[in-house]
């Protein structure tokens, strides 16, 4: 386990989902019309807070620390965690997720909770499950399988979550060559709409096409990437080849992509963060990230792990009822121009 690469993984993520939530659901030509210059903090003026992204990848990181041996014991504990995070009525959950901890709560095992769903849930906890077992390819599986079964069992979820957890291994193990890196997530594909996407991944890495188009190549709708799991690991996977070595145009190029702008900015950063290190990423992005208890301070911590609990009930009903204001005042933004 490299204990700095998940304090990297965790904090890199949660300044993509910060950064991107403002955005979500825009389209790219929207995204660019509203906000002109640097990206920057804009959820509640200069200041940043996280979603459901960034607390799904903590509460797996404590799971974690405390059931590492134990992909049962794990599931059970994340399963648990996954129970009061939703008592905590957040807001924006997705509705598979939503779901599935309700049948937790009606004393469904973790192992029967999931539904059917191709959503991007289990790719909020796939990056530190990556980094945790970068050296134990058959427990990152296993971790990988156990987190995902909790909220969703279509089989395209599962491998959208192993080809993350297997990227964040390689970007823990610092390998650099992308062609490397492709080979190696590409022998995990089974699906279709993968076998699609690593192709046209290949080609827009060597043409050195932006993230935008990479997504417009295979999305639905122009200008969005959707929260199908094999479009947000398929961005997120470019975005950081693409931009190797570079955090803060990582997750930008993400964000001007439009869409699941939160999700995809969150793995991407993930994956970005592991690589850059603290020091590799915007200070002002850190500083400005002001949520409680996930604050940049306290997740750019080397030991941020050994202080923190999550979730904390019934206190995180008063910080959800705040998040869901200042949301409700960005839908109420959204209906004012530009209209681009």
């Amino acid at each position: 386990m490299k204990l700095d690469s998940i304090s990297h993984c965790l904090l890199g993520g949660a300044l993509g989902d910060a950064l991107g939530l403002p955005a979500e659901g825009l389209s790219a030509q929207r995204i660019a019309g509203l906000w002109k210059g640097a990206c920057r903090h804009r959820f509640f003026f200069s200041k940043g807070m996280v979603s459901d992204d960034t607390e799904h990848a903590v509460m797996t990181a404590l799971s974690l620390a405390k059931h590492g041996s134990d992909p049962d014991a794990f599931a059970k504990d994340l399963a648990r965690r996954l129970r009061w995070w939703f008592a905590g009525i957040p807001a924006g959950v997705g509705m598979a997720t939503a779901r599935s901890a309700i049948k937790l709560w009606c004393g469904v095992s973790p192992w029967r909770s999931g539904v059917w769903s191709a959503g991007n849930g289990p790719l909020m906890r796939a990056p530190v499950i990556g980094v945790r077992f970068a050296n134990d390819s058959e427990n990152r599986d296993k971790f990988t399988d156990a987190s995902t079964q909790i909220t969703h069992v279509d089989p395209r979820a599962l491998e959208s979550a192993r080809l993350i957890a297997k990227a964040a291994t390689l970007a823990a193990d610092r390998i650099q060559d992308a062609l490397v890196i492709l080979d190696s997530l590409e022998r995990q594909i089974e699906s279709d709409e993968m076998r699609v996407r690593f192709p046209l991944l290949r080609s827009g890495l060597a043409g050195e096409i932006e993230v935008g188009a990479f997504a417009d190549s295979f999305g639905r709708r122009p200008g969005f990437v959707s929260g199908f799991a094999p479009d947000t690991a398929a961005v997120a996977l470019f975005a950081w080849l693409r931009h190797r070595g570079d955090y803060r145009t990582t997750v930008t190029s993400v964000i001007a992509a439009g869409g699941d702008t939160d999700t995809v900015a969150f793995v991407a950063g993930s994956l970005a963060g592991i690589d850059a290190g603290k020091d590799g990423m915007p200070a002002d992005w850190v500083a400005g990230l002001h949520d409680w208890p996930l604050s940049g301070r306290r997740l750019s911590r080397g030991d941020a792990m050994d202080h923190l609990r999550y979730p904390n009930w019934p206190l995180s009903l008063i910080r959800n009822a705040c998040f869901l204001f200042i949301v409700l005042m960005h839908a109420f933004r959204r209906l004012l121009p530009p209209y681009q």
